[in-house]
Parts: C-alpha cells; sequence; structure tokens
C-alpha cells in the first residue's frame, strides 16, 4: 500500500511536466526500503518520471542483488561507472577544495591511494585538511604537514567488520599487509608457518570478503582491493607486532630472492627499515642505484636520502651521502651537491677512505660546477681530483678526471681542446674497458662538433647511444637519444626523435630528462610559430623544473612561454612571466639574452620599431659574448640582419655570427644569409645579393614565420637598392602577417608593395572582420569562429562548419578570450553580439 502510494504521489507531481526522484546510497537501505524501490522500478515505466538510484557495487550486499535481480528482468537499466582516470581525480580535488590549482603532493597522495574511488577523494582531503598537513594560506592550499594517508573512518570499521568474520583467515591477510598491497602469496606460507592449502583458504575468504582480488597481471600474485584497505588492515597492528611480522618477512624474501632483483629490493628495504635491521641502508642504496641506472633520478634521490637517515653508523652514511651526491649531480642540483659533497669529504677523511675515492667525490663536484659555470669551483676540485688519482695509481680514476677537464674547457669555450681531450680519453675509456666513460667523451665530441658540422656531431650521438644500449647504460642511452633531437631541433626537422626521447625517459622515470626535452620541444614549437604547442610544452619543462629545483630550465622555460604569450598579443602575460623569469634566473647571462632577443627585441619587429630592436638585439649580444659556450639562439641571427638593414656594419655582424658557431642552427644560418644579401646589393653586387637570398630563403621554407618576417626586412632594402623581386616576396608575407593579426607588418608590407609599383591585394580583413576587432588584432579566422560561437553553436559544432579541428576550434576561442580581455564564454558570446562578430 505505501509503495502504491509513492507511485501515485510521484504521478501527481509529474503530471504535465515529469518528475525526477533520485535515491542515493542504497547499499546503507533496510530490507523495507528496498521492498519499496523494488516496487517503483516494477510500476514507473508507464508514469512520468525517472527514478535514478546509486549503489555502490562493494561489499556486496541485498542492494547489489536486487540490481541484478532487476536488470535480469529488465525493469532497470544498469550503469557501471567505471574508476575515476589521474584527470577526473585532479578535477575532482579541485571541485572539492574549490580551487583551480592542487598541490603536486597532494595530487600524488590521492593517485596513490584513491585508486580512482570519488568517495575516498573526499575522504583523503578532508582527513588531510582535519590533520593539519593541508592548510588554506590565504594565496591557495598548501602543504603544511607530512601528508600521510588517513584511512576513514567508514572504511576502517568495514574493514574490521569483515576481518572479524574471518577467523583464522584474518591474521594471514594482516600478515600479508605487511608485504604491500600486491604481494606474493607463496611468501606467507613461510612468514605464517601455515601450510599452503591454509594460505589459500584464507586468500579465498578474503577474496570473497572484498578485501583481495587476485592480480591478473602475474601469476601467483594476489593484492587488496583497496590501497586504503590495506592500511585498514595495518591499522590493527601494535608497533612491536609490525616489527615482528617484518622481520619474518624480511628473511622470507632474502632466502627466496637472494639476489633482491627489481621489486624486491625496495620491498626489502622498507621492511628492514621497519623490523630495526642493519641492512636497511644497504637496501636502500641498492634500490636507489637501481633506480639511478635506469635514469629514475628523483626515485634514486629520494631512496639515498632515506638511506643517509636511517643509516646507523659513519661508513653506511658515507655510502649513502656518496650515492645521493652522484644523484643530485645526474639531477643537475648544483648548490645541494655541492654542499652534501663537501660533507663527503670531510667524513671520507675521518674514515680514512682511500685516495680513489676521495677523487672520484671531486672528479664528480668538478664537472657539477662546471656545468654551473662556476669555473674556480671546478678548477679546485680538478686540481684536488688529479692529486688523488695519481696518488691511488688509478688510470680509470685518470680517465675520469680528463673527461671533466675537457667539459671545463668546453664550457670556458675552447671547442678545439676540448674536443682534443675527448677524443683523448675516448681511446683510453675503451682500452680500460669503460663503457660510461666512452660514452661520456662521445657525448662531449658531439658537443664540440655541432657547431660546426652537424653530421659529425650527430654521428658521435648515436655512437654513444649505442655503446650505452649495448652496455645497459639506460640513461646514458637517454641523454644520447636526446642529443640525437637537438640536431632535429637545430635543423629545424621535425622532432621525432625528442619526442622518441621523451617517451623513453617517461617510461623510466627519468624526469630531469623529460624536462628539458620538453623545454626543446617548446623551443621548437616557437621557432616554428606554433605558439599554443609551444606554451604547452613551456609549462610542462617549468612545472617539472619547480619541482626539481632547477632553476636554470624554469628560468628559459618561462622565458620561452612569454614569447609565445606576447606573439598572441597576451602582452602583460607576458611581462608577467617574463618578470618571474628574470628573478630566477638572477645574474644568469644566456636566459638574459634569450628574453631580451626573443621576447623583447622580436615583438619590436612585429611592432616595426626597428631601432628599439636593434637596441634590445645588441643588449643580448653583449651579454652572450660574456658565455661563448651560450646556445646557438636564434636571435643572433636576427640582430646580424638587422644591423645589415640599418646599415651598420653588417658584413661584421655577419662574421661575427658565424665565427660563435651559431650559424650551424639552420634559421640562424637562413638569416645570416638573408643580412649578407642585403650588405651585398647594398654595394652593388646584385648577383651575390640574389644568391645570398636564394640561400637564406631556401634553408627558411618550413619556418614560414621568419622566412616572411626576413622577406619584409630584405624587401624594403632590395626596393632602395634595386635589385631582385621585392613585391613577389611581400605577398605570402603580407597574407601571412595578416592571418596572425599583426597589423603594423601588414601595413608595412602595403607601403612597400605600393614603393615597388606592385598591384596592392584587397584587404583580407574587410570581407568579415570588423574594424573594431581589428584593433583587437582579431585575425579573420578568429572573426569567423566568434560568429559561429555567437550564433550558439559548440565547439564541434564550429569545427564541422569551419572545417577544423575542435582542438583548433579551442585555440581560436583563447586567443580571442585573451585579444578581448574577456574571461568566460558567456562573456565572449555577449562581446559577438555588440560588435557585429555574431
Amino acid at each position: 500500500m505505501l509503495a502504491e502510494a509513492i507511485v501515485r504521489l510521484l504521478r501527481a507531481i509529474g503530471r504535465g511536466r515529469g518528475c525526477l526522484l533520485i535515491l542515493e546510497d542504497l547499499q546503507w537501505a533496510d530490507p523495507e526500503t528496498l521492498t519499496i524501490v523494488e516496487y517503483l522500478c516494477e510500476n514507473l515505466a508507464s508514469e512520468p518520471v525517472m527514478l535514478v538510484c546509486t549503489v555502490r557495487s562493494e561489499p556486496a550486499g541485498p542492494a547489489v542483488d536486487l540490481v541484478n535481480v532487476l536488470a535480469a528482468r529488465r525493469a532497470v537499466s544498469v550503469a557501471r561507472l567505471a574508476r575515476l582516470t589521474p584527470a577526473d581525480t585532479d578535477e575532482m580535488a579541485r571541485a572539492c577544495l574549490a580551487s583551480a590549482d592542487v598541490p603536486e603532493s597532494v595530487q600524488a597522495l590521492l593517485a596513490a591511494s584513491a585508486d580512482g574511488v570519488p568517495f575516498f577523494v573526499e575522504e583523503l582531503l578532508a582527513g588531510a585538511v582535519q590533520a593539519g598537513a593541508l592548510v588554506d594560506d590565504g594565496a591557495g592550499w598548501a602543504v603544511a604537514g607530512n601528508l600521510e594517508p588517513q584511512v576513514p573512518r567508514t572504511v576502517s570499521d568495514s574493514v574490521e567488520h569483515r576481518l572479524a568474520s574471518l577467523g583464522n583467515a584474518a591474521r594471514i591477510l594482516v600478515t600479508a599487509a605487511v608485504l604491500g598491497r600486491r604481494f606474493d602469496w607463496t611468501l606467507l606460507c613461510d612468514v605464517t608457518g601455515e601450510p599452503a592449502e591454509v594460505v589459500l583458504d584464507a586468500l579465498r575468504a578474503g577474496v570473497d570478503a572484498q578485501l583481495l582480488v587476485a592480480d591478473p597481471t602475474r601469476l601467483g600474485a594476489v593484492q587488496f582491493r583497496h590501497a586504503l584497505t590495506r592500511d585498514a588492515v595495518l591499522e590493527r597492528l601494535l608497533p612491536a607486532q609490525w616489527s615482528e611480522l617484518a622481520r619474518r618477512a624480511l628473511d622470507a624474501i632474502t632466502a627466496a630472492h637472494p639476489d633482491l632483483r627489481g621489486e624486491w629490493c625496495d620491498l626489502a628495504a622498507r621492511l628492514a627499515e621497519r623490523a630495526g635491521d642493519g641492512r636497511a641502508s644497504e637496501l636502500l642504496i641498492s634500490s636507489g642505484r637501481r633506480s639511478l641506472a635506469r635514469g629514475a633520478l628523483t626515485s634514486a634521490e629520494e631512496a639515498f636520502a632515506h638511506a643517509r637517515r636511517v643509516a646507523d653508523d659513519p661508513a653506511s652514511e658515507a655510502n649513502a651521502m656518496d650515492a645521493l651526491c652522484e644523484a643530485l649531480a645526474g639531477a643537475g642540483k648544483v648548490d645541494p651537491a655541492l654542499e652534501l659533497g663537501d660533507v663527503l669529504i670531510e667524513s671520507l677523511a675521518a674514515l680514512g677512505a682511500p685516495p680513489g675515492r676521495v677523487g672520484a667525490v671531486h672528479a664528480r663536484l668538478a664537472g657539477v660546477a662546471a656545468a654551473a659555470t662556476r669555473w674556480a669551483v671546478a678548477e679546485r676540485h680538478l686540481t684536488l681530483a688529479r692529486d688523488f688519482a695519481a696518488r691511488a695509481a688509478d688510470p680509470g680514476l685518470s680517465a675520469a678526471v680528463d673527461v671533466t677537464a675537457a667539459q671545463i674547457v668546453y664550457g670556458r669555450g675552447d671547442l678545439e681542446e676540448a674536443g682534443a681531450l675527448a677524443r683523448s680519453v675516448r681511446s683510453d675509456a675503451d682500452r680500460l674497458g669503460l663503457p660510461e666513460l666512452v660514452c661520456e667523451a662521445l657525448l662531449l665530441i658531439g658537443h664540440c662538433a655541432r657547431t660546426t658540422d652537424v653530421d659529425r656531431a650527430e654521428q658521435a650521438y648515436l655512437d654513444a647511444g649505442n655503446v650505452a644500449a649495448l652496455h645497459g647504460l639506460e640513461l646514458l642511452r637517454i641523454r644520447a637519444l636526446f642529443e640525437v633531437g637537438t640536431i632535429d631541433f637545430m635543423t629545424m626537422r621535425p622532432p621525432r626523435q625528442l619526442n622518441l626521447a621523451r617517451e623513453l625517459a617517461t617510461s623510466t622515470g627519468a624526469l630531469v630528462t623529460v624536462a628539458q626535452i620538453d623545454l626543446h620541444l617548446g623551443a621548437w614549437f616557437t621557432y616554428n610559430f606554433d605558439n599554443e604547442d609551444a606554451i604547452a610544452a613551456c609549462r610542462r619543462a617549468s612545472e617539472a623544473a619547480r619541482w626539481l629545483q632547477m632553476h636554470e630550465l624554469l628560468a628559459i622555460s618561462l622565458v620561452g612561454e612569454a614569447a609565445a604569450q606576447g606573439r598572441l598579443g597576451r602582452r602583460a602575460r607576458m611581462q608577467s612571466l617574463v618578470e618571474e623569469a628574470m628573478t630566477v634566473a638572477g645574474d644568469n647571462v644566456v636566459v638574459a639574452g634569450l628574453m631580451w632577443g626573443l621576447c623583447r627585441a622580436e615583438l619590436s619587429l612585429i611592432d616595426e620599431n626597428r631601432r628599439r630592436a636593434l637596441r634590445e638585439l645588441d643588449t643580448m649580444m653583449d651579454l652572450l659574448r660574456t658565455s661563448p659556450a651560450s646556445p646557438a639562439m636564434p636571435p643572433r641571427g636576427l640582430w646580424a640582419l638587422v644591423c645589415a638593414v640599418e646599415d651598420r656594419d653588417g658584413e661584421a655582424a655577419c662574421a661575427e655570427v658565424r665565427a660563435s658557431g651559431a650559424a650551424a642552427q639552420s634559421l640562424v644560418r637562413g638569416l645570416v644569409h638573408l643580412a649578407e644579401a642585403v650588405s651585398a646589393g647594398r654595394a652593388g653586387r646584385h648577383e651575390a645579393a640574389l644568391a645570398s637570398f636564394a640561400a637564406g630563403d631556401e634553408v627558411l621554407e618550413n619556418l614560414t614565420w621568419y622566412r616572411n618576417l626576413g622577406r619584409r626586412l630584405v624587401a624594403e632594402a632590395a626596393i632602395a637598392d634595386g635589385w631582385g623581386e621585392p613585391a613577389a616576396w611581400l605577398v605570402p608575407a603580407l597574407a601571412q602577417f595578416e592571418e596572425h593579426g599583426q597589423r603594423k607588418l601588414v601595413a608595412a608590407c602595403r607601403s612597400l608593395l605600393g614603393k615597388a609599383g606592385a598591384p596592392v591585394p584587397r584587404r583580407r580583413a574587410g570581407s568579415g572582420v570588423p574594424l573594431v576587432l581589428r584593433e583587437h588584432g582579431v585575425t579573420e579566422r578568429e572573426a569567423e569562429v566568434l560568429a559561429l560561437l555567437g550564433g550558439g553553436l559548440s565547439n564541434n559544432e564550429i569545427a564541422g562548419r569551419l572545417f577544423l579541428s575542435p582542438r583548433t576550434v579551442e585555440r581560436h576561442i583563447a586567443n580571442l578570450t585573451a585579444k578581448t580581455d574577456l574571461r568566460t564564454r558567456t562573456e565572449l558570446v555577449a562581446f559577438a553580439a555588440r560588435t557585429g562578430g555574431g
């Protein structure tokens, strides 16, 4: 009677407009409520009512049974929700915290412990806030304490209830929890002293109670259903019980896997620490060494730092510091590596360490200091390293010292001597059978060659990669592949090798290398004028650099993004990024030079202010002259071209850029050819001017924006000096500048076409871009998108109408919001209506 009364009530409520009834969390419903739900599901099909019920599929119970019965009768439609993806989890966390940004450590906690379950996401965040580990400091959420996963009380109660029903099997499941979330069940026999039948029966009971699931990816492996389930099981243990079970488990693992390969070493280290076993530090170092070998620098650093904390004697602590210093050096963390190195050398002296070991530390620190251009520090450590190598009479250490010496010479700009030293080291390392040093020498040979002979440099990098692959030196292999990718960047070939190197570095956890590759990808997109992709890649690099505390990489990434933002008309954002970059960079001349050339001077050229651009490019060159080994920045080529166009000794400027080796980069080389064309034309050598122009135009064929900027600049000189075909050069330049909404360059091209006596194409903007939009720098394509947006079309509909991809439509909308200083899609639609864009 009650159920029928509810049906009639819903019918009355829904008459004429329909009714939606939502019943949540039916897993907690009593039998009487479930009976009414069943009646509703059977009798609402003909009523203007939609009934939506939610029920958790675990633990199994009467509500889940009812769903299965109703589904079998076809009385309901069942939507089994998948777990949240990592991106969904991040989005839910932002919603729960009402914040656009969630700290990375919080994201890592949710990824490790929430298992994509929305309830766990909410509970873990609430637990972190309640514990004071996650606080809102007014500027956003910040981590203020130890972010350990707090097991929700509801989970603890549920797990406790299920364990209580398992009898003796509960003891075996608790022991399994000590082995980790995923465990090898065969170890439980040795740890618990129970026969295999009893252990398997206990595991079956755990699966039936929905505490465990079989791991389908590994034969014989079982795992707890959720990370928090395992944590709740472990809550039952007293510290003494934990320690004793960890000791037994450690003995069982070392007996079954004496070589402790792979993850067994990590597990043994954790158990040794829990058991208070003196082997913990040694095992952590072994685990970190394996991470280091595969390029997972962050994991290695964490393992070594942990090993140092748990070391129970000076020798063990020195071993941990030695390994940690190596990891910090590999990660480019200069100050921490140098500071720790000094402490380590003092510890080794107190322990009476042999000279070879002390010399190896000095050699490493010399390399770290050289990479940071701290020449005095590098020379001091190099001198000490040579002294200790001589006392040790160790040819291998002497070769390692020579590699570092070559790196210092290279950093100081003497490529010829550095190359000779590197070739000598390669010969010695080959003879001594030291593949790591062979790779290091080959990489340096490539560095020395790439400013004069790109092919020879690429071959050296390929040889280094082959040696590394042959000897299982994964980190060096990734470095070699990355350097091959830099040749792609220098020649402006598609970045296939960079993308391949990124995939490999990501799969091995080499986060430092991933960040460096993202920076190079950002540069590749920047110089191909693909600004949105450049922003995305530079942001990935800068986010990683912040976390890894790589200050130079962070600063350069910020400058790269700033340049792309400025090109898109977002100059306030550009200025903010530039200011942050210069604060981070301090007195780094490379970062400052890149900022003046790429952000300032290039925008001055877009604004048709050549005098200002030349002043800014002069500032850039003054900075780069103090750093001979600075990268081959394309703005060097712009400097040579603007010097030539402004008649300020362009020939000398071209000679300087070529002498620096920067012309090995194809964009620089193309611009220098154009600069030489201008100088030749001004001197009346018209055939030479045409030849140089043709060479530069061909080199820049795939770099269309820079090609057209060069055409615009050369055309002005060619018109004045009476050579070439400036009108033919200006027409495609005009079209591209119109596409990018660069109004002053468009006006300059039109004016020059008039001076050349050529017909001026009709203004493309007049066909569909209202004046008010042109004043905002809106392009014709963006105006088309705005018009359709104002008509109420979705992104997919706009994409279909204009034959674009939805992603491209998203970019155009992002550009429109930036250029119009609007924030939301709704505001943009209203703007379209006001301006005639919709």
